[in-house]
């Protein structure tokens, strides 16, 4: 933590600057070594500041700090001096109190899985379980750079899920707002042929032109439906309940759905590799990888595959029992299973899934951009048509 100063050398002048120490304790012992006489101390404040601050820490940024702390870890540097240094660093001021926190339960001796439970630092469950298995094995290092490694796995599932859903929603999103132009500006400008020769006109025509005159005399109540409409889907998206059952919806779609099972399968491998191979027992590790799985059937197949394994069944057998993963799976849990190296092996298998889901979701792609384009193209064309078969019905143009 950095801290400003105004001292006072031995010749009663006036010193000013920055000294970098744990605590205000530290800092004016710092000082007072090089001679001076501290008068005034005051912290940096964080860069993060303003209405940011009340703002909780982006999972990007938990990742950032963690990874920190694992990498100062794994050099050898004391596990009391890497907590204070983040304590004092210019991240979230969430994340900096949460290692301030911690750093004080350390120096009171107490253990550092407890530390790190009751700080408050937003990680996942399995971190925990990782630091308490390491705390056995004198591993903290390897398991947090695990544990961080497994974290950016799942938030980089998560932002591909995202990134595969933003062209999409943006091509509906600019095609609606299209055809709201045309339907609200453009088609009403034909209403007077309505009162006209409305007789004249082909149904199309008339249905169009008739919505949209309607459409334009009330567009007041047309906006406030679709604010109210806007605000309802918001507060809808914000429950849990229904981000999962639109997951479960995505995953019975022909072409992210088995995209979305493979990154959740994938994910769940890799969990239960990486707390294998930090020594958390079989069946703790098996509830805490199920526990991160966002589709609800699959949650239960593997709370089977959990309980069978409890009950004495091996745990390639009760896989396969389940139907949990696929023929791949089944081959490679049960080698590992016999030559003693499943947690490496469900480390390839979750490799092999995760390079299987990214071009089952290039495909996906491919085929869901194209798609978007010819439905919004097909109704504004639908409009448009309606238009000209109006004028031409009118004047009595040929065809």
């Amino acid at each position: 933590m950095n801290f400003r100063f105004r001292a006072v050398d031995a010749s009663g002048k006036e010193v000013t600057g920055l000294v970098d120490a744990t605590d205000e304790r530290a800092a004016q012992r710092d000082i007072q070594r090089r001679g001076l006489v501290p008068v005034a101390l005051d912290a940096e404040r964080p860069a993060v500041a303003g209405w940011t601050a009340r703002l909780p820490p982006a999972p990007r940024e938990v990742q950032l700090v963690l990874q920190e702390f694992a990498t100062l870890v794994d050099s050898g540097v004391s596990l009391a001096v890497a907590l204070s240094s983040l304590a004092g660093s210019s991240h979230h001021p969430v994340l900096t109190e949460a290692f301030a926190r911690m750093t004080k339960a350390v120096r009171r001796g107490e253990r550092f899985a407890d530390a790190l439970r009751d700080s408050g630092l937003p990680v996942p469950a399995y971190l925990h379980q990782l630091v308490e298995a390491s705390e056995l094995t004198g591993q903290l290092g390897t398991a947090l750079e695990d544990g961080v490694r497994q974290y950016e796995y799942d938030l980089r599932v998560e932002a591909e899920l995202r990134s595969a859903l933003v062209y999409p929603a943006v091509l509906v999103a600019s095609g609606i707002a299209a055809m709201g132009i045309i339907f609200l500006w453009v088609v009403p400008r034909f209403g007077g042929l309505l009162e006209q020769r409305a007789e004249q006109l082909p149904a199309l025509s008339r249905w169009v032109i008739g919505g949209g005159v309607w459409f334009a005399d009330h567009i007041g109540l047309v906006v406030l439906a679709m604010a109210i409409a806007a605000a309802a889907l918001v507060a809808l998206l914000r429950r849990s309940a229904v981000r999962q059952h639109l997951l479960q919806t995505i995953a019975t779609l022909p072409l992210l759905g088995p995209w979305l099972l493979e990154a959740a399968i994938g994910r769940w491998a890799g969990t239960l590799g990486t707390l294998l191979g930090n020594r958390v027992e079989l069946t703790r590790a098996l509830e805490l990888a199920a526990a991160g799985i966002g589709l609800d059937h699959l949650q239960a197949r593997l709370a089977q595959v959990t309980r069978s394994v409890r009950g004495g069944s091996t745990l390639s057998h009760a896989l396969r029992e389940h139907r949990a993963l696929n023929a791949t799976g089944y081959d490679l849990v049960a080698v590992g299973e016999t030559s003693g190296e499943l947690p490496k092996l469900l480390l390839a298998l979750s490799r092999l899934y995760q390079t299987s889901g990214r071009e089952r979701l290039q495909r996906a792609l491919k085929l869901i951009e194209p798609a978007a384009i010819v439905v919004i193209g097909g109704v504004i064309g639908v409009l448009v048509t309606a238009v000209i078969l109006a004028i031409t019905s009118v004047n009595e143009l040929p065809l």
